[in-house]
C-alpha cells in the first residue's frame, strides 16, 4: 500500500509520498516515485467549498485527473480505479454541457485557464467539482475497460469527519436535512467498506457507475419518503 497526501499519514503503509494536488509539478514528481504495477487506485483527497474556488477545482478535479492519467498505464489488467465524489454532484446531468467543456481541456494548465474564464463561487465550485468527478469516471469507463481496468465513483452524503463543520458552513441547512432524514451521518468506515467492495476483482462487470452512499437520501427524494421541509 502506497499513500499519497499533502501531510504525512499515520497509516501503516509501505511508502508515503508527499503530493500537493494544487501544484502540478508535485503531482508529476509523486507519480515518478511509484514503482511497479498498481492493483487499485483510490482517489480520496478532496476539499470543501469553504476554501478558494480555484483550490477546490485544483484538488477535487484537475489534480485527481492528472494523477490518474499519469498512473493509468501502470494499473494492471483486472485492476480498478475509484474516485470519491459526493451526492453534491448528483445534478451532473443538468450541467453536463458545462462539465464536459471543463473535462475537454487537455491538461492541468488548460483547466485552470478555463476556470478563470468561468468564475464561480465557493458553493458552486464544490458541487461542480463533484459533478465533474462523476462524469470523468463515465468518460473513462470505455477506454479503461478496454485495458481491463474498471473505474467507478463513490458519492457519500455527510460523513462524520473533522471537516464536517466546513461542509456544513458551505452547504448549509441541506446537510442537516440529510442527517435528519437518514438518522445519522456516515462514518469513515461506512464509506471505506463500499470503496473496498468496489475494489474487488470479482466485480468485473461493475464499471463507470456512481454509487451513492448516503443512507438512501437521494433515493428517498424519488421514493417520496424524504421531506424537504
Amino acid at each position: 500500500m502506497i499513500a499519497l497526501d499533502r501531510n504525512p499519514s499515520d497509516l501503516k503503509v509501505q511508502q508515503f509520498i508527499s503530493v500537493d494536488l494544487t501544484e502540478p509539478q508535485t503531482i508529476d514528481a509523486a507519480a515518478k516515485k511509484i514503482d511497479g504495477e498498481i492493483d487499485v487506485l483510490l482517489n480520496i483527497a478532496g476539499v470543501p467549498g469553504t476554501v478558494d474556488p480555484e483550490v477546490v477545482m485544483r484538488v477535487n478535479v484537475l489534480g485527481l485527473r492528472m494523477l490518474t492519467n499519469l498512473l493509468i498505464d501502470r494499473i494492471r489488467s483486472g485492476g480498478s480505479v475509484t474516485h470519491v465524489a459526493s451526492i453534491a454532484g448528483a445534478q451532473w446531468a443538468a450541467h453536463l454541457d458545462e462539465v464536459q467543456r471543463l473535462l475537454a481541456t487537455p491538461d492541468y494548465a488548460a483547466g485552470i485557464d478555463w476556470l478563470r474564464d468561468h468564475p464561480m463561487d465557493s458553493k458552486r465550485s464544490y458541487d461542480f467539482s463533484k459533478e465533474c468527478v462523476v462524469v470523468l469516471a463515465k468518460q473513462q469507463g470505455k477506454w479503461l475497460r478496454e485495458r481491463g481496468v474498471r473505474v467507478n465513483t463513490v458519492s457519500p452524503g455527510p460523513v462524520q469527519t473533522p471537516i464536517l463543520k466546513d461542509f456544513r458552513d458551505s452547504i448549509g441547512p441541506l446537510l442537516d436535512l440529510v442527517t435528519r432524514e437518514t438518522g445519522r451521518n456516515a462514518t469513515a468506515t461506512d464509506i471505506a467498506r463500499v470503496i473496498l467492495f468496489l475494489s474487488s476483482p470479482t466485480l468485473e462487470w461493475l464499471n463507470a457507475t456512481d454509487v451513492q452512499v448516503d443512507g438512501g437520501f437521494m433515493s428517498g427524494l424519488v421514493g417520496g419518503w424524504v421531506k424537504l421541509n
